[in-house]
């Protein structure tokens, strides 16, 4: 059964002008019926922080497999990997968030896993390829697209709760644009850019983007990386390229050769290969 957290902000449907961006009796009703039997909570909030940071803070229910779900419109504190901000104006982006409990902390890899699902999800409305550039950054025509943020929290016993935040331009705005190539970002696309296959509309993109996020967190803690490797290995934006890696004081420069089982990037120099678990990444 659905409950609803507190908070000014919590409404049953996001405008933006004239606009409905998500209508929450829409959302129910256009779930899959075995899907939304298991989401126990929905919440859509015209501003938050973070969806991310909303789902660490909602109490967990006691239902196995049971999942957390938080939209909203805007983000004042949106984050990315390595404490950057991630930018979205009011109503311009998909910001969304999904929870389970995990029996384990995950590796790496299920960020690049949500991201072969979430890829292969946006597919269905864009003609153009969407492709991944490692760890979790979405890419399209070469400029990002979107951006995967797995946060993970643990309170005693062996499992853990695990948080999917998912942000996907729609629309970028000149001011954007300039914004997040002035901190050194890759240059920004929006969905209602790319070449259309269907209406972009904010609810159905949400049902797309809940079911492709849900798939993996509920596949992964048994499968692990294997059943995604290929996806990803597909839609490898870096494959090949000479890149820099860099992590604190340390810079590795080499070719891009693939991921591993666990999620880190294998960086080929001319010494041999080596493992990169967390970095920078610039070409």
């Amino acid at each position: 059964m659905f409950h609803e957290g507190a908070g000014r902000s919590l409404v049953q449907e996001r405008r933006v002008g004239p606009y409905v961006l998500y209508d929450r009796r829409a959302l129910l009703g256009a779930l899959d019926p075995a899907l939304l039997r298991r989401i126990s909570l929905l919440e859509i909030h015209d501003s938050l922080p973070s969806t991310n940071g909303r789902l660490l803070q909602v109490p967990e229910t006691q239902t196995a497999g049971s999942l957390a779900v938080c939209l909203a419109g805007h983000q004042s504190a949106g984050r990315g990997r390595n404490g950057k901000r991630w930018h979205s104006p009011d109503g311009a982006g998909l910001l969304l968030s999904v929870s389970r409990t995990a029996p384990k902390t995950p590796d790496g890899s299920l960020a690049l896993a949500l991201g072969v699902a979430i890829a292969e999800g946006l597919e269905a409305f864009v003609s153009d390829r969407v492709e991944l550039k490692w760890p979790n950054d979405l890419v399209a025509q070469d400029r990002k697209l979107g951006g995967i943020l797995v946060e993970t929290s643990t309170q005693g016993g062996a499992e853990c709760r695990v948080v999917a935040g998912l942000g996907v331009n729609i629309r970028v705005s000149e001011e954007q644009r300039e914004l997040v190539t002035g901190e050194g970002g890759m240059q920004p696309a929006g969905l209602s850019e790319l070449n259309l296959r269907r209406a972009l509309e904010y609810n159905d993109l949400a049902v797309a983007m809940i079911a492709a996020i849900a798939n993996v967190l509920d596949s992964h803690p048994v499968e692990g990386f294997g059943r995604w490797s290929d996806g990803w290995k597909r839609r490898d934006w870096l494959a090949g390229k000479r890149i820099e890696a860099r992590s604190g004081a340390d810079t590795h420069v080499g070719a891009a050769a693939g991921v591993d089982s666990s999620g880190a990037l294998l960086l080929r120099e001319s010494g041999g290969e080596r493992r990169i678990v967390s970095a920078e990444i610039r070409l």
